[in-house]
């Protein structure tokens, strides 16, 4: 080899051994998934339980056609804001997602407004939950159970857009649907939803397989901390009667309020612990 090619073929290698050492920048770490409860209405809509700047819990749709996050009026005059646009200080999400200065729409959906008034959902609605948090997830589905799968993902969706000239015809529309949906709710006789009441607390996380239900998280501090339970319990029994699915578990915690025990039998280094939990308040 000459000695001009032998210098070329040097110089090829050059930046190979460059790429080679130089250290890849680290990509951002992401929170792991989160499993948020949810559960259908009687109208089959999917709701998620919130607290907005540290207040509630709420009731939200889980609306994927819905572009913004939508808070009622009544929720928003219990938050202090007035109707309108405005950023919410934080989001919490039951099952621990929490989201700061949320840019949100403080206005009654005519869906929320006609289905509250006619008692469809079979609890209180407090608004919709739109692209611009949905947006900011990977969310998986599974109607057997009562969780969703969460994961964060990388970039933040776009910022809402203003409604430009056709604003005032659209809000037009929404005050005539509004209007519609009063009228049907009077001559349908029905009268108001009652005062819903929220399910109880535990903080416990549980995981099936195989016709068996094992816990695989208890929170510090939660009314399931303190009664006793522990991460790799084996749940027998819920209220005396056997459990064979994550489901049994949840349908029996899902009808108890704050202040109502949970009575639960485990499974613990082959020796049963009869454990009672007694809800708290919140998420």
């Amino acid at each position: 080899m000459s000695r001009r090619w032998m210098i070329l073929a040097i110089l090829a290698l050059v930046p190979a051994v460059a790429f080679a050492g130089e250290k890849k920048q680290d990509e951002p770490k992401l929170d792991p998934p989160t499993k948020v409860p949810f559960r259908l209405s009687d109208t089959h809509h999917t709701i998620v339980r919130v607290k907005i700047n540290g207040k509630g819990p709420f009731n939200f749709v889980v609306d994927t056609g819905c572009p913004v996050m939508l808070v009622s009026e009544p929720v928003g005059k219990k938050l202090g804001i007035e109707k309108g646009w405005a950023t919410l200080d934080s989001l919490e999400i039951e099952g621990g997602l929490e989201m700061k200065k949320l840019k949100a729409r403080i206005e009654t959906p005519f869906q929320i407004e006609g289905m509250n008034g006619m008692g469809l959902p079979g609890v209180e609605l407090h608004g919709l939950m739109g692209y611009t948090v949905l947006a900011k997830y990977k969310m998986e589905f599974d109607y057997t159970q009562k969780q969703m799968l969460w994961t964060p993902l990388k970039s933040d969706p776009l910022e809402p857009q203003p409604l430009g000239a056709g604003a005032k015809g659209a809000q037009g529309g929404m005050d005539m649907m509004v209007a519609l949906v009063k009228i049907m709710t009077l001559f349908s006789g029905s009268g108001p939803v009652p005062p819903p009441q929220p399910r109880g607390f535990f903080g416990f996380e549980l995981s099936g397989k195989d016709n068996m239900v094992h816990v695989t998280r208890v929170l510090g501090k939660s009314p399931a901390d303190e009664a006793g339970l522990k991460k790799g319990d084996r749940i027998v029994s819920v209220e005396g009667t056997e459990v064979r699915s994550v489901n049994d578990v949840i349908a029996q915690a899902d009808k108890l309020a704050a202040g109502k025990t949970l009575t639960i039998v485990v499974q613990r280094n082959t020796e049963n612990h009869d454990i009672k939990i007694t809800a708290g308040d919140g998420l």
